[in-house]
C-alpha cells in the first residue's frame, strides 16, 4: 500500500471518528460550557492558576502555601460545577473511544487480529 492510501484511510478514520456520539457529544457540550459565563470563567481560571504553579515548579520557584491553596479551591468549585461535571464525563467517553482506536491500530500494527470484533483479541473497545 502507497503512503497515499495509508493517509486518506486515516482522513476517513478521522472523518468517522468525528461523527461519532461522542465526538458530537464533546462538541455540543464545549459550546455548552463556553456559553455558560460562570462555568467558563472558572475553567479558565483554574487553567490560568495550574499554569502559574507548573512555570514556577520548572523555574525553579517556591510554589506557595497561598498558591496550592487557591489551586484547591479551584478543583473545589470545578468538582461543585455539575456542568463542568458533566463536561468532564463526555470528555471521557470521547477519550475511551479515542484509546480503542489507538488500541486497535496497535494491534494490527503488532499483527493481532482484532477484525472479528472487540473480544476476539482481549477488548480494548469501548
Amino acid at each position: 500500500m502507497v503512503n497515499e492510501e495509508i493517509i486518506k484511510k486515516a482522513f476517513e478514520l478521522g472523518i468517522a471518528v468525528s461523527q461519532s456520539d461522542e465526538a458530537e457529544n464533546l462538541r455540543a457540550k464545549q459550546e455548552e460550557v463556553k456559553d455558560n459565563q460562570g462555568a467558563y470563567d472558572l475553567i479558565l481560571r483554574y487553567q490560568d492558576a495550574r499554569t502559574k504553579i507548573e512555570n514556577k515548579v520548572r523555574d525553579g520557584l517556591t510554589v506557595t502555601q497561598t498558591d496550592e491553596n487557591h489551586l484547591r479551591i479551584l478543583e473545589q468549585q470545578l468538582n461543585n460545577n455539575s456542568l463542568v461535571q458533566e463536561l468532564i464525563q463526555v470528555q471521557k467517553r470521547f477519550d475511551d473511544l479515542m484509546q480503542a482506536v489507538y488500541f486497535a491500530i496497535n494491534q494490527a500494527l503488532s499483527g493481532n487480529n482484532c477484525s472479528a470484533g472487540c473480544d476476539s483479541c482481549g477488548g480494548g473497545c469501548q
